[in-house]
């Protein structure tokens, strides 16, 4: 179990694990009813949930991965909150899962709640419907108390040297990293002082290498995996580039910007809500090669105005999110529990 989650014990909650696999008896139980075809056999999970009776379900996914909580809470007759952490035009839904959610949505009491306004409105054109209960509740991000951070001196260049930092998963089907190597492949970038350092794990982290050597630009990146704090990553580089191809929110955008660095994102998700191009950040219209190269560029002619940029994207970030994020989604998802069930 993660520790931030078992942590939780530490405040009062009661934590019970839903078993990660079905025993040998409940696989073999259910192997045989299948051969017999025998319908509507309970899932060992709707007993579960049945047994433990809560006031409020709530479940996160992205997509339509929630689509079988849902129907669980119609059911068992449940309220729930649905988080959804992101969304994407390539998840695009059958005709099949369309109606399946739309009925599941009208059997069930319950809210969905979006880390960001276009997963929303994606949401719904993907359903083709407005979502009656439709939320906005943000996550929280680990700079949260934190202030912004000095910029960057750095004694040991001889000129000014571009300090780029990319944080995130290393995924590049969501998070779009093979898009900046290419970009910053470009012949421009020959002769110019920079340097990306890359921060996360992941399944794609050999092949980013691989793409990096093969472009010919693979001295001028680090791959550094994970980091001991914010404070770390930000007192060494000048700004983050984020070239998702979706999104929900990115929690490392909002800690880059709270800490005082601009940043260059891509049009997706609600990360050109909160980056205002040429005040606060740069922002690639679409998630391409071509795109990201246009914003790096103008990140490049304005290489010394980052410091300012910096202090307006702290400023920034400081009004777009809630003072206390935590806060103001629990009153939102607790919101749904029913006032006689409160007042048992």
């Amino acid at each position: 179990m993660p520790t931030p989650i078992r942590n939780l014990e530490n405040h009062g909650v009661t934590l019970r694990c839903y078993p990660a696999a079905p025993s040998r008896i409940q696989r073999a139980t259910d192997y045989l009813l299948r051969l017999r075809r025998v319908p509507s056999v309970v899932h060992p999970l709707e007993k579960w949930v049945a047994w433990l009776n809560p006031d409020l379900l709530v479940f996160s996914a992205d997509g339509f991965g929630g689509l079988a909580g849902i129907k669980l809470a119609a059911k068992l007759q449940i309220p729930y909150a649905y988080i959804i952490q992101a969304n994407s035009e390539s998840w695009w839904p059958s005709d099949r899962q369309r109606d399946e959610m739309n009925a599941a949505i009208d059997a069930a009491s319950g809210a969905f709640c979006f880390v960001g306004e276009r997963n929303r409105d994606l949401l719904e054109i993907q359903l083709g419907r407005r979502i009656p209960e439709a939320r906005i509740v943000r996550n929280p991000h680990g700079a949260l108390g934190l202030k912004p951070i000095t910029w960057p001196i750095l004694s040991n260049d001889v000129a000014f040297k571009l300090r780029l930092a990319y944080v995130g998963r290393m995924e590049p089907i969501a998070k779009g990293q093979d898009l900046l190597l290419q970009a910053l492949a470009m012949p421009q970038w020959r002769d110019r002082l920079w340097h990306l350092s890359l921060y996360g794990s992941g399944h794609g982290v050999e092949g980013l290498k691989a793409i990096a050597d093969m472009l010919g630009i693979g001295a001028r990146i680090s791959i550094l995996g994970s980091y001991s704090s914010l404070e770390q990553v930000w007192q060494s580089n000048h700004a983050l580039v984020i070239t998702s191809r979706y999104e929900g929110l990115p929690l490392a955008l909002a800690e880059a910007m709270w800490l005082g660095r601009p940043a260059v994102v891509t049009d997706v998700a609600d990360c050109a809500l909160l980056i205002r191009d040429g005040v606060d950040g740069f922002v690639a219209e679409a998630p391409t090669v071509m795109h990201v190269s246009q914003a790096l560029e103008r990140l490049w002619n304005q290489r010394q105005h980052l410091e300012v940029m910096g202090r307006c994207a702290a400023q920034r970030v400081r009004t777009f999110l809630p003072a206390d994020p935590v806060k103001a989604a629990s009153e939102q998802i607790l919101s749904l529990i029913p006032q006689h069930h409160l007042n048992d």
